[in-house]
């Protein structure tokens, strides 16, 4: 199962620091900021997901 306190934590962060970005008008970092969040959150997302699991409970079932 996903860990969704630390996808939020990540994403949570990166918006903070996206505010303060745009705060300064530093319209490039923020989108930058915004973009890595998205895809580390994603990738984290994909290596705890739902295929994941199911191959971990076979390989259990199969002991």
């Amino acid at each position: 199962m996903s860990d969704y306190q630390k996808l939020y934590s990540i994403l949570f962060n990166a918006i903070t620091d996206t505010l303060e970005d745009l705060g300064k008008q530093n319209y490039g970092m923020a989108a930058e900021r915004l973009m890595h969040a998205q895809l580390t959150t994603e990738a984290l997302y994909i290596e705890s997901g739902p295929k994941k699991e199911k191959l971990k409970a076979e390989k259990a079932s199969n002991i």
